[in-house]
């Protein structure tokens, strides 16, 4: 017999210990009260209690054991032990994320370390072999791939007219590429491919070129092709004249030789009174330091290239602590050492020079000034305006929030900038260098809706009592959208499971093609509200409900241009509606607090009003509803005040009604909101009707119509045109591709591109090919709840095209996401197919993870 343990009774006084067990009394245990635990050897012998007791305890134990299993058994799905690796588990439904179906709340277990390991679910997303295969495509409207960018680039250095050097070599006067990206190719050409299966148009790029060594200095572009092997240019045809080189974009080599004209302009005594009255310097500082923003001045207004620059804190954030310090650089001509400061703005004076500031501050005759560099504030962690989270903290028990995940994995598909979507939704995807995303060949049902949908310009018009805020009337194309589109980051911007895009863009801030990472994400979402539903319960109607999950495709990127950050997502529903949303966020522009500035502001900050302005957002919609040919009508509300023969009394019940009124010509559909006059704008096929006699057509519905209320001669507008209506129609032309141009901001007394002139030659629009130009905004006064950040909430605009009599009833009727439940005769619940018994682990990216990133979310941008 082997060493073990015995169960005993208790020593008692009259019971005699076996000659076995004596010696043994320094080694018992205590087990209870009526036993003692003992080692031995051989048998043992045991009275009957004790045998009982056994008895007793083995029940106990293997009735915790099957408790135990049944718990095992309840929680855990049933084909665990299956050697399968299959996607989805058949067991009882598991509602959450940690695989919880009660109505309570799991409780936490004090102890993690010692409880059992448990079998875990399988990863949510299924495996490979279950997973949606992206269809055979050929895009015509991929972006340029790298090695495309740089033959285009080759081609071009080997025309010696053209002069070129490499821009980050260039200088004022050297001829150097801008930026080269896809020339989409014209609508024809491209119908030809995608719906008669021709040959697929020719691959083309389209190069502007910065040519100051020309007479006179231009800008040019040219389109080079055919691609992947360019063997021809020619002038861009889409583009009616020559740019003039004095309104061209902002670029890296002319803002170098402004900092160091600055630099050189600010000298020893005006460095000193920086530091004197703001604590502060430009240059040469360590720790505190300035920096500056700045306002260009339109050619409206001056002949030559202005800047008026507005000194800051550089603090998180720079755009919340403007010190009423500006002056005003005027560059004449390509020559830097010509350049130089024109006037000086200080405690709401003009001067003439910084020696004029200097000599009457020297006389006492010009108001002071006197800040100190931001710090700290006692019962502080962070600075004033920084993004540190501070104040009281919540909830008061850190808890994640909730989250949503993919049970089967995407249920769509993106390869090549192409994506499909529930085999409903295709679109094609791209950015523009020149102005920001596009959409094209957008298809519902296999029928496309519209050829191209995009973002041509954001503006935010400034206003104050101070020249940098007056002259701040932005076209945030000259600082480049799309290169100003990256470093999205998971579980924030685009949830855990989205799918991440980076683009490549070719322009002057980068030798080479560049890989902006992160740049779109595209992700399925459900917008917790549902699409439609239903539940009767009465003798009349019946006993039953069907609701429908509104989950939708999301595609998102986030503009970030400089202190603003705009959120634009295009949502496609399965109602067939695609929606445009647009939201802003980030730090606001400010001034300096003075009395003057209160019209334009409420003070948020000790020494900071938060500057009132107008965010404008414009869009293009080539809509093609069943073709080409279509018209745009309205339908105008009205009041009918009919009087019926009918009626007893004979007298007229006002009533709402409804009349057709069909637009002719371009001057007829530009289109200004008026309140008064609420009506539906319908683009529909006149030869295209459902069953009902219907004309199928989408109805162009906008949340965010905003009203332009400055005169339209004045200033900057010139070049904003488009922000003059709230839609305009017009007859779609190769030529009239876009509605700005990336040299708004400058070239207002002749712009580059003009809306208006769409317009003016009023062309007829009736059965034709039609473009809308929808303008949606915000007016902002910022206010406390802005600082340090503005939030999205209540900066929503929205442009949502919704079929309109294009279907013979709601096209989501054949979504398996319904739910229909009947109470009578039998109480049955019907999720058509969709496996409701799904157990599975979400992933989610921990800050770890994210830390592997880095390199997606922030990056040089040039």
């Amino acid at each position: 017999m082997s060493d073990g343990y015995a169960l005993l009774p208790k020593e008692e006084d009259d019971i005699e210990m076996p000659e076995i067990y004596k010696g043994f009394g320094k080694n018992r245990r205590r087990w209870d009260d009526d036993t003692i635990q003992v080692p031995y050897k051989g048998r043992v012998r045991m009275n009957k209690s004790s045998v009982l007791k056994i008895l007793l305890s083995l029940s106990v134990l293997l009735n915790l054991a099957l408790i135990g299993f049944l718990l095992w058994t309840r929680f855990m799905p049933f084909d665990y032990w299956s050697k399968d690796d299959q996607q989805v588990s058949q067991t009882k439904p598991v509602i959450g994320l940690n695989g919880h179906s009660s109505s309570t709340p799991p409780s936490v277990d004090p102890n993690p370390n010692d409880a059992h390991t448990v079998p875990t679910a399988p990863p949510c997303g299924g495996n490979s072999s279950s997973r949606l295969k992206p269809p055979s495509y050929s895009n015509i409207f991929q972006d340029l791939r790298s090695q495309e960018i740089k033959s285009v680039e080759q081609y071009l250095f080997k025309i010696k007219d053209f002069e070129l050097v490499e821009a980050f070599k260039a200088e004022l006067t050297s001829n150097f590429i801008f930026s080269i990206e896809l020339q989409t190719p014209n609508k024809s050409s491209a119908l030809h491919f995608l719906d008669n299966k021709g040959k697929p148009p020719a691959r083309e790029a389209l190069a502007v070129l910065f040519l100051p060594s020309f007479n006179p200095p231009v800008v040019e572009e040219y389109v080079v092709g055919p691609l992947p092997k360019p063997t021809y240019h020619y002038r861009n045809p889409r583009r009616d004249k020559s740019i003039d080189f004095r309104i061209r974009q902002f670029n890296n080599v002319e803002m170098g030789h402004a900092i160091r004209t600055v630099q050189q302009a600010l000298g020893a005594k005006i460095e000193q009174f920086l530091q004197k009255h703001y604590g502060a310097h430009f240059f040469g500082c360590v720790e505190q330091c300035l920096t500056f923003t700045s306002s260009a001045v339109s050619s409206v207004f001056s002949k030559e290239r202005r800047l008026w620059i507005n000194a800051m804190y550089m603090v998180e954030f720079s755009t919340l602590h403007a010190l009423g310090f500006q002056f005003l650089l005027t560059m004449v001509g390509l020559d830097s050492s010509k350049w130089y400061i024109e006037k000086v703005w200080y405690a709401d004076k003009l001067y003439d020079s910084f020696d004029d500031l200097i000599d009457k501050y020297e006389r006492g005759e010009t108001p002071k000034i006197n800040l100190r560099f931001p710090k700290v504030q006692v019962g502080e962690d962070s600075l004033g305006g920084s993004l540190n989270i501070k104040g009281k903290q919540f909830p008061q028990v850190p808890q994640a929030g909730p989250r949503q995940y993919e049970p089967h994995g995407h249920r769509y598909t993106v390869q090549d900038e192409h994506v499909e979507y529930l085999q409903q939704w295709s679109f094609n995807y791209r950015m523009s260098y020149a102005s920001a995303i596009q959409l094209y060949d957008v298809k519902f049902g296999g029928q496309r809706i519209a050829y191209e949908i995009s973002l041509q310009e954001i503006i935010v018009l400034y206003a104050g009592a101070n020249p940098a805020t007056m002259h701040s009337q932005l076209a945030d194309s000259a600082f480049g959208l799309s290169r100003n589109a990256h470093g999205l980051v998971p579980g924030v911007d685009c949830p855990d499971h989205a799918t991440f895009l980076p683009v490549t863009l070719f322009g002057a801030d980068h030798p080479d093609p560049f890989n902006y990472p992160n740049s779109v994400c595209i992700f399925e979402h459900n917008n917790n509200v549902p699409a439609r539903r239903h539940k009767a319960h009465s003798y009349r109607s019946g006993s039953y409900y069907q609701g429908l999950v509104d989950n939708v495709l999301i595609l998102r990127t986030v503009y970030v241009m400089y202190n603003y950050d705009y959120i634009l997502d295009f949502i496609f529903h399965q109602s067939g509606a695609l929606e445009i949303k647009v939201l802003s966020t980030g730090y606001i522009l400010s001034a300096f607090y003075t009395n003057e500035e209160k019209p334009f502001g409420f003070r948020v900050l000790d020494d900071t009003l938060g500057s009132i302005h107008h965010h404008m957002f414009n869009f293009k919609i080539d809509v093609d509803i069943l073709g080409t040919n279509n018209r745009y009508e309205t339908l105008n509300f009205k009041v009918d005040n009919v009087t019926r023969s009918w009626y007893d009394n004979g007298q007229p019940i006002p009533q709402l009604s409804f009349e057709r009124d069909l637009k002719h010509t371009e001057q007829d559909a530009a289109y200004k909101f008026n309140f008064d006059t609420p009506r539906y704008h319908v683009i529909y096929n006149n030869n295209m009707e459902n069953k009902f006699s219907g004309k199928r057509g989408y109805r162009l519905h906008a949340h965010g119509f905003s009203k332009q209320m400055l005169p339209e001669d004045s200033g900057a507008l010139n070049t904003y045109t488009w922000s003059r209506y709230q839609m305009a129609v017009t007859k779609r032309k190769d030529e009239e591709q876009v509605s700005s141009s990336m040299h708004a901001i400058f070239d207002s007394g002749d712009p580059v591109v003009n809306l208006q002139s769409f317009i003016d030659d009023n062309e007829n629009i009736v059965d034709q090919d039609l473009v809308a130009w929808a303008t949606v905004g915000m007016l902002h006064i910022p206010h406390t709840e802005d600082i340090p950040n503005t939030p999205t909430t209540g900066t929503e605009a929205t442009i949502t095209l919704l079929p309109y009599n294009y279907f013979q009833e709601c096209p989501s009727m054949g979504a398996r996401d319904a739910v229909r439940i009947d109470g009578q005769p039998d109480f049955r619940v019907n999720n058509h197919g969709i496996p409701q018994d799904v157990s599975c682990v979400p992933s989610h990216l921990t800050s770890e993870d994210i830390s592997k990133q880095k390199d997606s979310i922030f990056m040089a941008a040039g």
